[in-house]
């Protein structure tokens, strides 16, 4: 085996533990938060060394930043298989306010945390380091270039349109934190608010 392949093989290994200790930290940030999370108290619940934990991420915000990731890419996951049984545009979009509904429900605690319920936080995201939101705006962005193709809409610029389309539904997010709602009450009327703004 040349060394080459030894070095994948070990970056897999690597990248599979990852995955591993992230779908831990998921369940420990989503039931604790984050400000008050301590890497002693993680590593614990992930079963490995605080040292271990360490190597993995280099700082406590850094495992953040992976966990953001981690859901995102999870989302999209989820997401594209929802979408492989749906072919009208608008079924489409309303698929995927569904599914940001129902994603969000379930990260309640974690989206209360004073870090991780600043609306202003995936936007940090997305303009300082590279990661895996940008993807997710381009996906939903191409929904809505197949909804132009059938649809006259008031903005060309789709990417745009996604970016308005994540402000409107994190809206109704942070009155459901804030408030005694369900959130997934609000779909349709999140689903026509937008299709009224743009086409």
């Amino acid at each position: 085996m040349t060394q080459r392949k030894k070095m994948a093989i070990k970056e897999r290994i690597k990248e599979f533990k990852k995955e591993l200790v992230l779908q831990k930290v998921s369940q420990y940030l989503e039931t604790h938060g984050f400000a008050k999370a301590k890497m002693a108290d993680v590593a614990a619940f992930c079963g490995i060394s605080v040292g271990a934990l360490y190597k993995l991420f280099g700082s406590k915000e850094e495992m953040f930043y992976e966990y953001v990731d981690y859901q995102i890419a999870l989302f999209e996951h989820e997401l594209s298989k929802r979408l492989q049984s749906l072919h009208d545009p608008k079924e489409r979009i309303k698929a995927i306010i569904t599914l940001k509904f129902e994603t969000f429900k379930q990260k309640k605690a974690i989206l209360k945390d004073t870090v991780a319920g600043d609306p202003l936080f995936f936007a940090k995201l997305s303009a300082n380091r590279p990661n895996n939101l940008q993807k997710l705006y381009d996906t939903i962005a191409r929904e809505f270039e197949a909804l132009r193709a059938i649809t006259p809409l008031r903005i060309a610029d789709t990417k745009r349109i996604a970016y308005v389309f994540n402000a409107l539904t994190y809206g109704y997010v942070e009155y459901w934190l804030t408030q005694d709602v369900d959130l997934e009450s609000f779909i349709d009327e999140a689903y026509e608010i937008l299709l009224k703004g743009i086409t």
